[in-house]
């Protein structure tokens, strides 16, 4: 694992208009198969169960705030951590026998909503510990009315209280290290000087303006190049990009439209210039709209579906998948949900379900320092200043060489 000092000024305010942008990425499906093998031993591995069934003589009930029926709707998260306790429940003994029970509480468009689900499970003494998904609207209101009373496991981090807030345990830090992440891959690659292409809308030329500032003082000359919000045609926009001659071009784009248009715009231009893209582009639906997935390097905190995985987890998330949310979403939020699941297991396993306490679950979540499946492969609460409940910024890119062919970096783990 590599490790890189990024400053992380102005990191925060970036990334959550990444992040409004990325949630809202609803287009790219990646069906599970029909018939997979699933290696049990993945599943032990991350959750610390045994093989069997729970006895169903004890219910450990875990509570769930989603957001899910509005404008921005994330049913895949719900779907895939139903999916885990479903598994968890039928082949590894729950916890130690025990079942586990998901209650779900959906989030619209409203704090008002986000209050009530957040009060509703602080109110219920059968759950001893709170998951939520990444929301967009609503975090704040639930971490104020949570207050720290009861543990809050947060599946996909959203700047603001989902890295700051008391008895708040944040596994995937997302758009967060999308920046610091994209300057440490660009400095390992020796990269002298960056384009970054950004729409004018004010949220992106933010992105835009902190990305540029964050290249800088890693040593990378960076310029930015605008094109109208909502434009389809960027053949112009990336066009005088490449004129600049610059080691590699940085688009902030992470709908199925926005990279599509640039996927297109650069193959018709026929640029050989390196790509450092998200991994929100690398969806089913841009690989129908222009032939293939875009032959770029995508920044990524979870493990790519579409690449190869030496790890077999991977095959084991697609596998639990499809037999127990058929035809469900797999992308998006549902992987970073579905590793939080197998967490919560494991640190449920070790305290043992006569046990559980939102004082046991705290401890036991502060505590823990392993693996997520399809995420990082050490967590350590409190390694980020000023973010003590994100479990550290770790993140790693994926090159696509096209026919298929992905070649996987390592880990990257920053540090301010």
């Amino acid at each position: 694992m590599n490790s890189h000092k990024i400053p992380l000024i102005g990191i925060m305010v970036a990334a959550l208009a990444l992040a409004g942008c990325s949630e809202a990425a609803t287009g790219g499906t990646t069906s599970a198969p029909t018939t997979t093998v699933i290696d049990d031993s993945v599943g032990a591995s991350f959750s610390g169960g045994t093989a069997g069934a729970a006895t169903g003589g004890k219910t450990i009930k875990i509570g769930l705030i989603n957001q899910e029926g509005g404008t921005v709707s994330d049913p895949e998260v719900s779907a895939a951590i139903q999916a885990a306790f479903g598994y968890l429940n039928e082949k590894q003994s729950g916890i130690k026998g025990a079942s586990l029970q998901l209650e779900v509480c959906k989030i619209g468009s409203s704090e008002e909503e986000a209050q009530q689900c957040a009060q509703k499970f602080l109110n219920d003494p059968a759950i001893s510990v709170i998951m939520q998904g990444g929301l967009n609207v609503g975090s704040q209101a639930v971490h104020q009315t949570i207050d720290g009373k009861k543990p809050t496991l947060v599946t996909l981090a959203n700047p603001g209280p989902d890295a700051t807030a008391a008895n708040t345990y944040a596994l995937n830090p997302s758009s967060i290290a999308a920046l610091p992440g994209t300057a440490a891959f660009a400095k390992s690659k020796g990269y002298k000087s960056l384009v970054v292409v950004s729409s004018d809308n004010p949220g992106d030329l933010q992105i835009a303006q902190i990305g540029k500032e964050l290249f800088e003082k890693n040593g990378i000359k960076a310029d930015v190049v605008t094109f109208p919000a909502g434009s389809t045609d960027l053949t112009a926009t990336f066009t005088s990009a490449v004129s600049q001659k610059p080691d590699a071009i940085v688009p902030i784009v992470v709908t199925t439209s926005s990279c599509t248009a640039a996927a297109t715009s650069l193959q018709q231009i026929g640029t050989t210039l390196p790509i450092l893209g998200s991994s929100l582009c690398a969806t089913e639906d841009i690989q129908k709209a222009i032939g293939d997935y875009p032959k770029w390097a995508y920044e990524s905190s979870t493990l790519l579906l579409q690449a190869d995985d030496t790890t077999g987890q991977v095959g084991f998330y697609k596998g639990v998948m499809a037999k127990y949310a058929p035809g469900t979403q797999t992308g998006i939020g549902a992987p970073a949900a579905f590793g939080a699941a197998f967490t919560l297991a494991k640190v449920l396993n070790q305290i043992g379900p006569d046990a559980v306490t939102p004082d046991s679950v705290a401890k036991g979540l502060a505590a823990y320092t392993g693996g997520v499946l399809l995420g990082t492969p050490n967590v350590h609460f409190g390694s980020v200043p000023g973010s003590p409940a994100l479990s550290g910024l770790t993140d790693r890119f994926y090159t696509y060489a096209g026919d298929g062919k992905w070649t996987a970096g390592d880990w990257q783990q920053q540090t301010q």
